[in-house]
Order: C-alpha cells, then sequence, then structure tokens
C-alpha cells in the first residue's frame, strides 16, 4: 500500500470519534434548547448527526483514493460499528439516570442502619404515583407510547424498534 493511502487508512478512526463529538455535542445543545421531555428522541436525533457526520467523513476520506469496493465497504462498515458502540455507550450512560434513582434509595436505606427505613417514610420520599406519571409523559412526549381510551400502547419505530432488535439478537445468540 502506497504511503499516502496508508494515511489515509490512518486517518479514518478520526471519522467516527469527530462523528462521536458531534453526538454528544449536538445532544447538549439540543436538549437545552427543547427541554420538552422527548429524551429518547433527542438522543435519536443527535445519534443521527453523528452518524452523517461520521458518513461524510468516510465517504470523504475512501473515495478521493483508488481503494477496492470491497475495501471501501469494509472500511465504511468497520468505523461504522465503531462509531454505533460509541454512540450506543453514550445512550446508556445518558440513560443511567433511572438506575441512580435505585440506588440513591438503597443509600438512603443503608445510612438509616441499624433503624432501617419503614415503606410509609420511602413511599412519602418517592411517591409511586409521581414517578410513574412522570415516566408516562416522558415516554408520551417521547412518542414511544400512545393514549387511547384511558390505555397506553407502544408506539411503532423507535425504541420499539431497539427492544425487537434486542430480542431478535438474544434470540438468535442465546438460542432462546
Amino acid at each position: 500500500m502506497p504511503e499516502r493511502m496508508s494515511n489515509v487508512v490512518l486517518c479514518l478512526p478520526l471519522a467516527p470519534m469527530l462523528g462521536f463529538v458531534v453526538n454528544m455535542c449536538s445532544h447538549a445543545v439540543i436538549a437545552r434548547v427543547f427541554s420538552s421531555g422527548a429524551h429518547v428522541r433527542i438522543q435519536f436525533l443527535s445519534f443521527g448527526l453523528g452518524m452523517v457526520v461520521t458518513i461524510v467523513g468516510l465517504v470523504f476520506l475512501l473515495w478521493q483514493y483508488p481503494f477496492s469496493s470491497m475495501d471501501r465497504m469494509g472500511y465504511l462498515l468497520l468505523h461504522g460499528m465503531v462509531y454505533f458502540c460509541l454512540g450506543f455507550g453514550l445512550f446508556n450512560i445518558i440513560n443511567a439516570n433511572v438506575s441512580s434513582l435505585r440506588v440513591r434509595m438503597l443509600k438512603e436505606y443503608q445510612a438509616s442502619d441499624p433503624v432501617p427505613l419503614t415503606d410509609t417514610q420511602i413511599c412519602a420520599r418517592y411517591p409511586a404515583a409521581e414517578i410513574l406519571n412522570a415516566r408516562l409523559l416522558r415516554l408520551f412526549t417521547g412518542g414511544q407510547i400512545l393514549a387511547q381510551n384511558d390505555r397506553y400502547f407502544p408506539h411503532e419505530g423507535g425504541v420499539a424498534l431497539i427492544g425487537s432488535f434486542f430480542a431478535a439478537l438474544r434470540k438468535l445468540l442465546l438460542r432462546k
């Protein structure tokens, strides 16, 4: 491989990293501007913006040099998967707040040792109805659920697609 082409190959990892930076920064900006509670939509939008930057960067680098079509597709898939992994990690970090509430509750239980908190005290600090209503509002605002006749139904696309993907992946890997 000529030296000039090897320099391009060394620059290819910059495309998913740049896309990841765009993902993080655009998420921060969009979340500040549109604080509607549609957290997952904001994450998908920022992820998509980062993906566009990644693909544009890869196409720019790959199509200006005489790589074979198979090499181009391989590099595109490899670095696209790198971006997906980075984006998935960010998605999980942002959504860690659900777990943080559980950890906080456990810490409060532990802090009150040797006299543990009663269920009444915990329910007073964390009213289930308020937590449930806030979560339902976020899901509804984010377009993840629909409300019809006083019932909630999953909305097609978005998180439902991710759930289907992981169910299929589990079936494939675990043969269940």
